[in-house]
């Protein structure tokens, strides 16, 4: 009987692995039919007309600034132009020449300019790698002329003492002014030309290469030029009954001293750090000029990385205080200016959603704003959209300021940039002026 039983087994056992055999071949052969990588609905979900309407609607933009940008990089890759150019201009600051591009504006008229190193130039650097002799010349098509140069030596024996002499002169021809204070009207449009010429004479001390202090003292002499044209009337008629100081230039002795404070990653286009600029001047007129007056100011910005360096928050506080000394005055052309994008030659600060040169005061406060996100980046190449708010206002002084008299921007634009230097820089801001375009080669700060 055991026998028996032992022989069951025995033919038991081939039955049962033939049939695992024959479950594990099918298994296989259903795991080579099943594709797993198929999508889980076998036809497709129904298009919505309106949802694909509004999805073309909104990636039109982008298409059409895409499709340059990419036939750009393609024709750059091609001819290897980045690097090209790169050795151009590394080529031209080791020959002592700096070209500069100061801004376009949205008419695309240009305003350049050179900076010349003329120890580079030379050929002198080796032997005096400490003397500086330079010069340079700016000029915007209708709007200024600037040209100047600068004697001197830095890193005197082995410290960061430095010392020069500076000459400049400068021709404004284009300056709007609509009176002063924060309630003045754009109706009261007038120009002038400003022409100005500097000489003086400035000593500092570097202390590392983001910390400098710096004490100038400068003879300014002034001529202001009246005219009406392109719709502005002539300051001299429209103000004619108020009394605006300096309308018909000055001379005066400026002294001041300044501390400069820079820990960012780049002067142009920024992802981290900081800087801060603080000046303290004193203003003397000459001769029977009436201008006697201190002026105080700090500029300081600050940029957070948000987790990541494509995610950049950047904060800007101005702060100007001009206070007159003894019953002297502040010829307006010195006044604290708020208006426009802020970028050099202008002198008015960054608030986007007015005319340049829009408020004139003896005080002014503003706060600058802006979240920059990377939304693209080949190689070197990176596309950054911008979303910023301005808030600021001028007053005679810190004590009239008053929370109705803040004027705010806000908008938004596209930034492109090579190697942390600013290509192309399209912004719109809006306030209750109305809306202005800006197209430049430079971030507002």
């Amino acid at each position: 009987m055991f026998r028996e039983n032992k022989l069951e087994q025995k033919k038991v056992l081939p039955f049962f692995c033939l049939c695992l055999l024959v479950f594990a071949a099918s298994v296989h052969a259903e795991d080579k039919k099943t594709d797993y990588y198929a999508p889980l609905y076998a036809k497709p979900l129904a298009k919505s007309p309106l949802k694909d309407a509004v999805s073309r609607v909104i990636e039109l933009p982008f298409k059409i600034a895409k499709w340059p940008i990419d036939k750009s990089l393609v024709l750059t890759e091609n001819y290897r132009l980045d690097k090209k150019t790169l050795w151009i201009y590394d080529q031209l600051i080791e020959n002592g020449v700096k070209p500069r591009l100061d801004s376009l504006d949205f008419t695309g008229v240009p305003a350049y300019g050179a900076e010349f190193d003329l120890v580079r130039i030379a050929r002198q650097k080796e032997r005096f790698p400490d003397f500086i002799a330079k010069s340079w010349v700016n000029h915007g098509v209708t709007s200024y002329f600037q040209a100047g140069g600068e004697l001197g030596a830095q890193r005197i024996g082995e410290t960061g003492l430095h010392v020069s002499s500076i000459v400049q002169y400068e021709n404004r021809r284009d300056e709007t002014f609509y009176g002063i204070g924060p309630d003045t009207s754009r109706g009261d449009s007038t120009s002038f030309i400003e022409e100005k010429t500097k000489v003086g004479a400035k000593a500092g001390y570097e202390f590392s290469s983001s910390l400098d202090v710096t004490a100038q003292v400068d003879y300014n002499h002034t001529n202001i030029k009246n005219r009406g044209h392109e719709g502005k009337g002539d300051i001299t008629q429209i103000f004619a009954g108020e009394n605006i100081p300096g309308l018909h230039g000055d001379a005066y002795m400026d002294f001041s001293i300044g501390l400069d404070r820079d820990t960012r990653d780049s002067k142009e286009d920024a992802t981290k750090g900081s800087y801060q600029k603080l000046l303290i001047k004193f203003t003397e007129g000459v001769a029977s000029s009436p201008a006697r007056y201190f002026t105080y100011q700090l500029d300081t910005a600050k940029y957070f990385q948000l987790a990541s360096p494509r995610r950049i928050l950047a904060a800007r506080l101005f702060g100007e205080f001009n206070q007159r000394v003894n019953g002297g005055n502040v010829p307006f052309y010195e006044m604290a200016k708020l208006g426009g994008s802020g970028m050099f030659p202008r002198q008015s600060q960054t608030s986007r959603a007015f005319v340049y040169n829009r408020f004139f005061g003896e005080s002014a406060i503003l706060l600058n704003l802006e979240y920059r996100y990377t939304v693209w980046q080949y190689k070197e190449f990176k596309m950054k959209t911008v979303v910023f708010f301005d808030e600021g206002q001028v007053s005679k002084d810190f004590a009239t300021f008053r929370l109705n008299g803040f004027r705010e921007s806000y908008g938004t634009g596209l930034h492109l940039s090579y190697s942390q230097l600013v290509l192309l820089s399209f912004n719109v801001a809006h306030g209750r002026e109305g809306t202005q375009f800006y197209l430049e080669n430079k971030l507002a700060f």
